[in-house]
């Protein structure tokens, strides 16, 4: 089997057009952002600086119309590279768009798509993962929580049993996906 290679390439000019947007728009909202809260990125919770993402319609970017604008996977690189490259508070937003609206746009219900998409997108709805347990941490081969089908008042759903432990941001969550 013969190793992998990307040649390097250059960019369409759409996509190096919005690197030059995200860079005035971060250079204006960083300002004066301090370098231990830059270094935080990943876990820099501020709600409002995704608003502002949300509503310059770079969260959910490459998903389909209605719920994004079906930008290009380049366009999304570029913006998630400047983000993280500038040292941005990424942590409200980056659940939701990076693992959770993708899971329901494949997996979720109309119903779902329709009532949480819209909010992912626009920066104002939070998401948490409910992954690590007692004497397991994030091994997700040892979980022992268990979600089980039935029948409650004559509508149909699930209970769920067990534990789950240091959900980074739950308390600032809107919704969670838990692992079960």
């Amino acid at each position: 089997m013969s190793a992998l290679t990307f040649a390097p390439c250059d960019l369409p000019s759409a996509a190096e057009a919005l690197r030059a947007e995200v860079r005035a728009f971060l250079a204006e909202q960083l300002a004066g952002f301090p370098a231990s809260d830059r270094a935080r990125s990943w876990v820099g919770f501020d709600a409002e600086f995704s608003r502002k993402l949300g509503a310059r319609g770079w969260l959910g970017m490459t998903w389909p119309e209605p719920w994004g604008r079906g930008a290009s996977a380049l366009e999304r690189y570029v913006v998630v590279e400047e983000l993280l490259a500038a040292g941005a508070p990424v942590a409200a937003h980056w659940i939701g768009e990076r693992q959770s609206g993708p899971l329901l746009l494949r997996f979720g219900t109309p119903e779902q798509r329709e009532n949480i998409l819209p909010g992912i997108a626009a920066g104002e709805t939070c998401f948490c993962i409910g992954m690590s347990e007692p004497d397991s941490g994030s091994d997700l081969a040892s979980i022992r929580s268990r979600a089980v089908k039935t029948v409650v008042d004559g509508e149909a759903g699930w209970v769920v049993n067990g534990r789950k432990v240091w959900t980074t941001y739950a308390q600032k969550s809107h919704y969670m996906i838990a692992l079960l």
